[in-house]
């Protein structure tokens, strides 16, 4: 049920804006640094990743799950078989307990939900008026909502939630005749829906001092499903069954499974549930690896874009004097950010690689200077056509 919105009108001065824009420029600058650092880290992160997995794929060797062989002690091992925890697995807060290798809980909760809307126009002289409505609504969330940060906070109070989602792990589990421990069980998800029982129900309901009932297979913590009110949850768990068959490549470290690090220094533990080859596994690292390369590019890119856009901020509120004039300059601004963004992490994308990749670098490098040349003859082409028409 949404209540009435609440409407607030602020006006800024033209004076205020640029003192905050001007404020920004320095912002820009330290960001500008930040995402230079994570670009430069995020290739050197990449390389050595390729680098492990190559030197991975060159040593690791498929071992019988049966039995472990001591002549194999330290080296990069790939092991196929169903696993087993020694213990139930539990829920430490519900009293949970499923024989599994995995458990995971997830909470909903019927919360107090803020949405903002906002809507910003700029006036003749360069002040600013934003006009800005708060409105509320109960809804499920997957996460609980802080209301101590609402605008209006009295009367959408939020209670704070005794439990929130989490993963639990056995304490002891093997594969085959091999040990895995958090490392491997961390990198299992947990799929199987829980179904819980009336004695288990019943002790949730009094580890949370709540009534709670079974409601459409999850476990609604409230006094009526049919009528929720602030504070009530819906909880529900998955886990990963016993004799889930993984595939792991790690060292074997004295009948344990861990990470292995070679030449290139970076930890190799790979996991997989179901039946994998080694192949397939470090064909799927590599692949993963790629993706998240590219994610860290991306956001270094937007970030670099972003920090040029708030170093050239005040040359937008310096234009909005007259609002036509600052939408045009700001447009500009958003433009040059743009290139200046995408140039500049090239060329720092660029370094990296003939840091890590040489070749490849410097073909990047001369492909950015050609492609910023061509920029400027063209600019210069234009501006010499122009000149020639006006005389």
């Amino acid at each position: 049920m949404s209540q009435d919105p609440i409407t607030i009108t602020t006006r800024t001065s033209w004076f205020s804006r640029l003192g905050s824009a001007f404020g920004g420029v320095l912002t820009g600058f330290a960001l500008i640094i930040a995402a230079i650092a994570l670009l430069a880290w995020n290739e050197g992160r990449s390389v050595q990743s390729i680098r492990a997995s190559n030197e991975g794929a060159r040593a690791v060797q498929s071992v019988a799950a049966d039995r472990v062989d001591p002549a194999n002690e330290g080296r990069l091992a790939h092991v196929s078989a169903p696993a087993a925890g020694l213990d139930p697995v539990r829920d430490p807060e519900l009293g949970l307990a499923v024989d599994g290798l995995v458990l995971a809980r997830r909470v909903e909760y019927y919360h107090w939900v803020e949405t903002r809307r906002a809507e910003t126009r700029t006036r003749l002289g360069g002040g600013e008026e934003t006009v800005t409505t708060y409105s509320y609504d109960r809804q499920w969330v997957a996460a609980p909502q802080d209301s101590s940060g609402f605008q209006q906070a009295a009367g959408h109070q939020n209670p704070t939630p005794p439990i929130k989602a989490g993963a639990f792990r056995a304490e002891r589990a093997r594969l085959g005749a091999f040990t895995v421990d958090e490392s491997v069980l961390g990198q299992i998800p947990a799929e199987r829906p829980v179904t819980l029982t009336v004695e288990q129900a019943a002790a949730a309901s009094a580890a949370l001092a709540r009534p709670a009932r079974m409601e459409d297979g999850v476990l609604y913590v409230g006094a009526d499903p049919a009528a929720p009110a602030i504070g009530d949850m819906r909880v529900s768990w998955s886990f990963a069954p016993q004799n889930t068959t993984l595939s792991v490549v790690g060292a074997q470290t004295s009948g344990v499974l861990k990470p292995w690090t070679g030449r290139a220094g970076a930890p190799l533990l790979l996991v997989r549930s179901g039946p994998a080859s080694p192949e397939q596994m470090f064909a799927g690292a590599k692949a993963a690896n790629q993706t998240l390369t590219w994610i860290l590019r991306g956001v270094g890119v937007v970030a670099m874009i972003a920090a040029f856009g708030m170093v050239l901020g005040p040359l937008g509120v310096l234009a909005d004097v007259v609002p036509l004039f600052g939408a045009i300059v700001r447009m500009g601004a958003g433009l040059v950010a743009g290139a200046a963004g995408l140039s500049v992490s090239a060329v720092v994308v660029a370094l990296a690689w003939i840091a890590y990749r040489p070749l490849v670098g410097v073909a990047l490098l001369a492909v950015v200077g050609a492609a910023a040349g061509w920029l400027i003859w063209r600019g210069r082409r234009a501006r010499l056509q122009a000149a020639a028409v006006g005389s």
